[in-house]
């Protein structure tokens, strides 16, 4: 009930809605028109473990989320990607008890097998290629990167051509 209720305060329009928690700046990985995705540690302390999700990082104070991706992919794949292109951004209550706001920036970054191959994985159980409809499939994925993922992929019929 107690998650209900806070829950219900945030849609009621409550003037105490909470500051965001967490500012993220997440890649989408884009390859051959498949999202590299990273299975988040089977650990119970983090958000949603063992779950696929994009891989990314909290926003550092001075950083920008540009900046704070670029570093994120050097710490978690040792990545140094060419392009980065802004994407969208979106900010989710999540249903913590006391709820939790976070802001989360997405972006492009083009990459190709080779980029890929030379990757090294510090963070997360595994790395896997998904096209959109089989990670649509998955029961454990994070909400938020999957709609990143298909609002990317079908973007040019949900917003034309950029």
């Amino acid at each position: 009930m107690e998650r209900r209720s806070a829950l219900d305060r945030l849609s009621a329009g409550s003037p105490r809605l909470p500051s965001i928690g967490r500012w993220c700046a997440v890649a989408l990985l884009v390859c051959n028109g498949r999202y590299l995705m990273q299975l988040r540690d089977d650990k119970p302390a983090i958000l949603l473990p063992n779950h696929w999700a994009l891989f990314g990082g909290t926003v550092d104070d001075g950083e920008d989320a540009a900046a704070a991706l670029r570093r994120e992919l050097v710490e978690e794949l040792e990545l140094r990607p060419r392009t980065v292109v802004p994407f969208t951004e979106m900010t989710v209550a999540l249903p913590l008890v006391p709820p939790r706001l976070d802001r989360m920036s997405f972006f492009t970054v083009p990459v190709n097998e080779e980029d890929l191959a030379a990757t090294v994985q510090h963070e997360g159980a595994a790395k896997r290629l998904f096209d959109p409809a089989a990670l649509a499939r998955q029961k454990r994925v994070a909400p938020w990167d999957l709609a990143a993922v298909l609002m990317h992929a079908r973007s040019t019929e949900l917003f034309g051509p950029r």
